[in-house]
């Protein structure tokens, strides 16, 4: 089974009440050496300072890696419900949205979550033709191989 992504784009928030650097330090174990860290200063509904920090991955190597990390980093289980979701996180342009929770990151291990303070993943799908079923179909047996 060939690697189902053509690039990825990791994101999460640092809210004024966080370190920077310790946020950093979360999408850093996730990330491959070498990749930066693109940091915008956002403002909350409340005029609080956000810092919106993003990375995009699209050489092979270093998609591979960051899919071996997260893989690595999931909690026990996690990757049989990642074969579950696959449907519905799956939009009509063939991208697979993840998220993570950002404190338990934190603390080593990767948790899918629905909302809240997230890590997000949004992995861009290779799929021929580039139709939703084609890309859930492969993402399927794909997370399938990889948790067989």
């Amino acid at each position: 089974m060939g690697f189902p992504f053509r690039n990825a784009i990791v994101s999460t928030f640092a809210h004024a009440t966080e370190d920077e650097q310790r946020v950093l330090s979360v999408l850093g174990t996730l990330l491959p050496e070498g990749v930066g860290v693109r940091q915008s200063k956002l403002e909350g509904h409340h005029g609080n300072p956000i810092i919106n920090l993003e990375v995009k991955v699209g050489q092979k190597k270093l998609l591979r890696e960051l899919w071996q990390r997260v893989l690595t980093k999931l909690r026990a289980g996690e990757l049989k419900k990642l074969g579950k979701i696959v449907p519905e996180r799956v939009d009509e342009n063939c991208f697979f949205y993840l998220r993570f929770d950002k404190q338990l990151a934190h603390a080593g291990e990767l948790v899918l979550t629905g909302s809240g303070d997230a890590i997000h993943l949004r992995l861009k799908v290779a799929a021929y033709p580039a139709k939703r079923e084609v890309a859930v179909k492969l993402l399927e047996k794909f997370i399938g191989a990889e948790s067989g």
